[in-house]
C-alpha cells in the first residue's frame, strides 16, 4: 500500500513539474509557426480587421454516399483546398482511390444534400476517353478569378465565400457514372 501511495505521489509530481515547465503560453504564434501547422485557422490579434482570423484550409473526403442520389461504389477520395492570405488565388489537390476512368472534376455550387452548376475545373480527361484505374493525386493547381465560372463567372471573392460557408464540393465524374461517382462539401 506504501509503495502505491509513494508511486502516485510520483505520478503527480511528475504532471505538476511538467506542466509548469512546458505549459502553455499566451504569446501568439509568429507566421513560420502558423505556416508549419496543419489548423483550419490563421489568427492574428493584432490585426482586427484584416481577412487574418478567417478560414484558408479545408478537406473533403469524397464518396458515393455523398452524391444527390447516392451512389454505391468503392471508390473515394480527399479535395485539399489552400486559400491564399491575400485571397488572390485557391490550391487544389484532389487525390482518388479506386475509381476508373475518370473524365471529370469540378467544383459545384450547391448545399449538402442538393446539386449544383460548375463554378471551377478541376480537372478534365482531355479526349473523354477511359482512362483506366485511377489512384493516387489526379489533378492539382491553381485557381484564380479567370478560372471561375457558371453564375458567379469571374468572381474569386464569391468563390472563396461559398466554401466558407459550405456551399462548394468537389464532384468527381466517371463513365461510370458520368453525373458524378464520387462527391465531398467542402
Amino acid at each position: 500500500m506504501k509503495t502505491r501511495l509513494n508511486f502516485e505521489k510520483s505520478i503527480l509530481l511528475l504532471l505538476f513539474f511538467s506542466f509548469s515547465v512546458f505549459g502553455c503560453s499566451d504569446e501568439p504564434l509568429i507566421d513560420s509557426q502558423l505556416e508549419s501547422t496543419d489548423s483550419k485557422y490563421v489568427i492574428n490579434k493584432n490585426e482586427s480587421n484584416s481577412k487574418k482570423g478567417s478560414m484558408f484550409h479545408f478537406t473533403a473526403h469524397l464518396s458515393g454516399k455523398n452524391e444527390v442520389p447516392p451512389f454505391d461504389t468503392d471508390a473515394t477520395g480527399q479535395a485539399i483546398v489552400r486559400i491564399a492570405p491575400d485571397e488572390s488565388w485557391i490550391a487544389y489537390k484532389l487525390i482518388v482511390a479506386n475509381i476508373e476512368n475518370v473524365t471529370a472534376s469540378h467544383f459545384h455550387m450547391a448545399p449538402a444534400g442538393a446539386n449544383g452548376g460548375v463554378v471551377a475545373f478541376l480537372f478534365m480527361n482531355p479526349v473523354a476517353q477511359p482512362s483506366g484505374p485511377a489512384n493516387g493525386v489526379i489533378a492539382e493547381g491553381v485557381i484564380t478569378s479567370e478560372n471561375v465560372i457558371g453564375n458567379i463567372a469571374g468572381d474569386l471573392g464569391a468563390l472563396i465565400e461559398a466554401i466558407r460557408s459550405g456551399t462548394i464540393y468537389v464532384n468527381v465524374h466517371s463513365t461510370n457514372k458520368p453525373s458524378g461517382e464520387i462527391r465531398g462539401q467542402l
